[in-house]
């Protein structure tokens, strides 16, 4: 019985004293793998913010820029420029542009910049303007005006000997953006030299408009001052203005003056 008893209370105090070995083991093992765990989240996590940080560094952004809103029908055309970027870099390749969305002209990037001109010859309206490179596109709107200038002649051939008292008038009506011109003034310069506007050096003279789009100059005061550069011929173009600033001008059809001796 002794024996027994003996050999039992060896058995308890056996397992007695594994149990806690175990329970250190297990509790030592699950903050491991918990550990593990995490550091496998945060490499995901950072291997996806490496990805979407290189995604954005390369995203392509577009934009046009106009060189003014509107222009005046049979003067210069405004001109679109796309600018593009690839990320922080100057993108490269081919920017196709279209007009109210039929392709009118494919440029090549320079510098991340591709531009095209609308023509002279576009219609008066409202017309729109977009610019594609790869996936992305923008738009822009344009204004074409009715706009001109109307001369009563535009060939001349006059006689130096002529008194300029008895040389013809050049008259004329403005029409500007779409209507008639109210007020302004119509400079002739000689070649079209408008440079440097009344200070030019081949400016020549200037006539007001009236309320209805009408303007004259008097027989000396342009062809008389043509008639002083002696024998020859010379070429003059008319500029319009509706202020002093000279902010925005259209301008005529050349005006051709042949002195004889």
């Amino acid at each position: 019985m002794n024996l027994i008893s003996r050999t039992a209370t060896a058995v308890v105090a056996a397992l007695a004293l594994s149990l806690p070995t175990a329970a250190l083991t297990s509790a030592q093992a699950a903050p491991s793998s918990a550990g593990q765990a995490g550091a496998t989240q945060a490499a995901q996590h950072s291997q996806a913010v490496a990805k979407k940080a290189k995604k954005a560094k390369k995203k392509i952004k577009l934009k046009l820029q106009r060189s003014q809103s509107y222009s005046h029908y049979g003067q210069d055309g405004v001109k679109v420029t796309a600018v593009v970027k690839k990320g922080k870099k100057n993108a490269k390749g081919k920017v196709t542009f279209s007009l109210n969305g039929a392709a009118v002209a494919t440029s090549k990037l320079k510098k991340g910049k591709a531009s095209y001109r609308m023509a002279s010859t576009n219609a008066p309206g409202q017309y729109v303007v977009s610019a594609k490179y790869k996936s992305k596109k923008k738009s822009t709107k344009v204004r074409v005006y009715n706009s001109a200038i109307a001369l009563s002649g535009t060939a001349f051939t006059i006689s130096a000997a002529t008194s300029s008292w008895d040389l013809p008038a050049l008259t004329g009506t403005v029409q500007y953006k779409d209507a008639p011109a109210t007020k302004g003034y119509v400079d002739i310069y000689l070649n079209g030299n408008v440079k440097g506007g009344s200070s030019s050096p081949d400016y020549c003279c200037m006539a007001s408009v009236d309320g209805a789009g009408n303007f004259q100059f008097a027989g000396s005061t342009f062809l008389g001052r043509v008639q002083d550069k002696g024998p020859g011929t010379y070429t003059y173009q008319a500029f319009y203005t509706d202020g002093p600033a000279f902010a925005d001008y259209i301008y005529s059809t050349p005006i051709t003056v042949t002195v004889t001796p």
